[in-house]
């Protein structure tokens, strides 16, 4: 994430911010919203639509604002996209921890959920599946081949 921040600082939009790290990935802008998440973990228990799920993804400041926004769009598309791969298009159930994603039943709010809203339906693709899009925030790019 904060890669993202800094490519955000120097003026790149989301769409380039992705390309950055998943070279040969294809972003479609109107995937199927209403796939379900199941959510199993540390006592949670709950099935939501992927845009609701993402809502309550804590893995990003969401202070980060005005050019910012550009990594907080290109957070909610990767984690969006990952959260469809790993559950196979909610075939299967995912974890609420850093094993898989962060996530909290109450949505985020504010600035995150402003960008899931902008972005909604937006997932990268990966030979005509969603892409299994791993992120960290401090990486340094090392996950890159």
């Amino acid at each position: 994430q904060y890669g993202a921040w800094g490519r955000a600082k120097a003026n790149q939009d989301h769409k380039t911010i992705l390309n950055a790290y998943y070279t040969n990935f294809e972003l479609k802008e109107d995937y199927d919203e209403n796939i379900q998440i199941h959510v199993v973990d540390s006592g949670i228990d709950m099935t939501l639509s992927i845009e609701e799920y993402v809502k309550r993804i804590y893995e990003m400041p969401s202070s980060w604002i005005e050019y910012d926004r550009a990594a907080l769009k290109a957070q909610a598309i990767a984690a969006r996209s990952y959260a469809l791969a790993y559950t196979n298009n909610g075939a299967g159930s995912i974890c609420a921890t850093e094993k898989c994603q962060v996530f909290k039943p109450e949505p985020k709010g504010g600035n995150w959920e402003q960008a899931v809203n902008a972005t909604a339906g937006w997932v990268l693709m990966d030979g005509g599946s969603p892409g299994f899009t791993q992120y960290a925030s401090t990486h340094g790019g090392y996950i890159l081949n």
